[in-house]
């Protein structure tokens, strides 16, 4: 209850503000008073060297008389200022006069000068007749002179001891609510002292203040450039640009195009920045964002075509007091949204609002009339500290947003490398049953082997033994067999001990095995081996078969070849090694002759691991068996380079 009451008294006191902005915003300046008398001001006493603040003055429209100054006898009116031309001669445009009076006990002995705080909008200044020096123009284009304080400096020499005249002229300029504020008169290091403060704060503090917001801007703008999600950002951006633009046009002395253009262009600035702070409150209160923008580009387009075409003192000033209640509206929006979510750094924006509506509220009031002429004008100070305060908001959604982001990337890396432990896990155990299932797998080829070798010898001496009738076994058969069993078995356990590719070591066992029975065979055993490279796909199983490839070869020899000589030979070639098998038997046909067992295994084996395989019959006669192994590295299986060729 407590909390539907606060946000209840918020609201009420938010519509109040309301109420009270758009009436002053919309209510019409007051007439005219009337003057007190027709004669002439009295004089003020100048005491010593001291600043003299004038009040009163004598006021006329008229124009110049032989010395540059009206008459006397023109219908001066009695007047206290500050004065507004409105209240006096209402619908007046062009120049004003203003005559001071003043009486010095003396002539003054160093340079005095003349300070008008507010002139709208340009003044020039006489002493007793003479001109003094002015800045920019007094006739059309009127320099803009209506928010920068004038000084002028007097020479001593121009003073009289007694009775002097102050006469200063008064230019208006377009669209401007002219009139005079009290003047200062005295010695010129006291006169400075309020002309250099009030120069800082209505001019250089401005320049400063709205150069940064227009950076502000721009930076903001190129966020939302980069982000197009951010929509708060890009109205804040376009709000603080339009803002400190219009502001730096306002001030500026010296229009850099045509007067009517340039204050359009002004005004223009100034509703859009206005509706820029609107979107952005409405856009806190969580609004749908395209019908927002949708809705306030249409606003702003209406609001430069009006300007561009039907631009009037009297409905601008309607004009912006509509835009006064859209932003109030969504001020109040905003401030309820905020309370009511409880949104992070919320309290900012209140405090940035909290800012802004007394400091413009306070501009009405010197626009109505209300404040003196002089007073000088808070929006342009205090009204950035709600750009300021919102970029903070803005500043910590995007602070929250990059830590929410760096803790979602804290946490996916947390489970990337937990996923990457649990990946490794799965490999390490993968890798180990694959080096279990490659083992098993060789256990088997091995026992295969033996099997297919061993195992078939064994079988054979056996069938030998165990011959059918009466005919005793030959054991001389059954011991040759007995032996190739053995010898096999023997190559199979060398070639389990050979280093990945080691041709070289795989001939040399072989040699080393069946040397003693060639040499029982009575065939004599040629040994031409060149070094050898390392061969790519020498893996140990395909070192096995090659080497029952040439087991079987010379298994050939010794079975059918009746040969006395054998020649084994390998030799590196370019892109291969080239290993040859050669006897000087009896030789075959390779295109007559059929393809036995042990012929049609050597093919198989030599097409499992990727071997061209040749049969040459040489000229001398006899039988070459010629390996060709590839030294480039390749997958090895059906399809590889074999076949049987003959030479003559």
């Amino acid at each position: 209850m407590s909390g539907l009451l606060l946000r209840a008294r918020t609201g009420v006191g938010l519509l109040g503000w309301m109420v009270v902005w758009v009436l002053w915003s919309v209510w019409p300046v007051s007439g005219a008073r009337a003057a007190s008398d027709a004669v002439a001001v009295r004089s003020v006493p100048l005491h010593g060297e001291m600043l003299h603040h004038l009040h009163e003055a004598c006021v006329l429209i008229g124009a110049r008389g032989a010395d540059g100054v009206p008459p006397p006898d023109g219908p001066w009116l009695h007047t206290h200022l500050p004065h507004r031309w409105m209240d006096t001669h209402p619908g007046h445009t062009g120049s004003m006069w203003y005559r001071f009076r003043v009486d010095l006990a003396g002539v003054p002995k160093g340079p005095w000068a003349v300070y008008l705080p507010r002139v709208s909008m340009n003044g020039q200044v006489w002493i007793n007749g003479v001109a003094l020096p002015f800045s920019g123009s007094m006739t059309e284009p009127v320099t803009r002179n209506w928010y920068v304080p004038l000084l002028f400096t007097v020479p001593s020499t121009l003073w009289r001891d007694g009775a002097n005249v102050i006469d200063v002229r008064v230019a208006s300029g377009h669209a401007a609510r002219e009139g005079l504020a009290p003047i200062a008169v005295g010695p010129l290091e006291q006169v400075m002292q309020p002309y250099r403060w009030r120069r800082w704060i209505q001019v250089d503090l401005m320049n400063f203040i709205h150069t940064a917001l227009i950076t502000s801007g721009l930076l903001m703008g190129l966020g939302w450039w980069r982000d197009r999600s951010q929509g708060a950002v890009a109205y804040m951006g376009l709000a603080a640009f339009t803002w400190g633009l219009s502001t730096l046009l306002m001030i500026r002395p010296e229009p850099l195009s045509d007067p009517s253009f340039w204050e359009g262009l002004r005004s223009t600035l100034t509703h859009w920045y206005q509706l820029a702070l609107c979107a952005f409150f409405f856009r806190i209160a969580d609004c749908p964002p395209r019908w927002l923008a949708r809705v306030f580009g249409a606003l702003m387009l209406l609001v430069a075509g009006y300007h561009a075409t039907a631009a009037d003192f009297v409905r601008t000033a309607y004009v912006y007091g509509a835009t006064y209640l859209i932003a109030l509206v969504g001020m109040g929006l905003a401030i309820s949204h905020v309370i009511r979510t409880r949104r992070p750094d919320g309290g900012w924006l209140v405090l940035g609002c909290a800012v802004l509506v007394p400091a413009a509220f306070h501009d009405m009031l010197i626009v109505t009339g209300a404040l003196p002429f002089d007073a000088v004008y808070l929006m342009g100070i205090f009204g950035p500290v709600l750009i300021a305060c919102n970029f903070v908001v803005l500043a910590g959604d995007q602070g929250r947003s990059r830590a929410a982001l760096h803790e979602l990337n804290r946490t996916l890396a947390t489970r990337v490398a937990e996923r990457e432990a649990a990946l490794r896990d799965s490999f390490a155990r993968l890798s180990a049953l694959e080096k279990a299932q490659a083992a098993t797998a060789e256990r088997a080829r091995i026992v295969q082997d033996m099997h297919d070798g061993v195992g078939a010898h064994l079988t054979s001496a056996l069938r030998q033994l165990q011959a059918p009738g009466a005919r005793p076994p030959d054991i001389g058969l059954v011991t040759q067999t007995l032996r190739d069993s053995l010898a096999q078995l023997k190559l199979t356990i060398d070639a389990m001990s050979l280093a990945p590719g080691d041709v070289a070591g795989l001939l040399a066992s072989w040699r080393y095995r069946l040397a003693p029975r060639l040499e029982a065979a009575g065939i004599t055993l040629r040994w031409d081996v060149a070094p050898l490279p390392a061969w790519p796909d020498g893996s140990p199983p395909a070192l096995r078969q090659l080497q029952y490839i040439l087991y079987e070869a010379l298994s050939n020899v010794l079975q059918h070849a009746h040969a006395t000589q054998l020649v084994l030979a390998a030799r590196a070639l370019p892109d291969a090694i080239e290993v040859t098998l050669i006897d000087n038997g009896g030789g075959w046909d390779p295109g007559a002759a059929p393809r036995g067992q042990g012929i049609v295994g050597m093919l198989g084996r030599a097409s499992q691991i990727g071997v061209a395989l040749h049969f040459d019959t040489p000229r001398d006669g006899g039988l070459a068996v010629r390996l060709v192994l590839p030294l480039a590295a390749s997958a090895p299986g059906p399809g590889s380079a074999v076949g049987i060729s003959s030479s003559t």
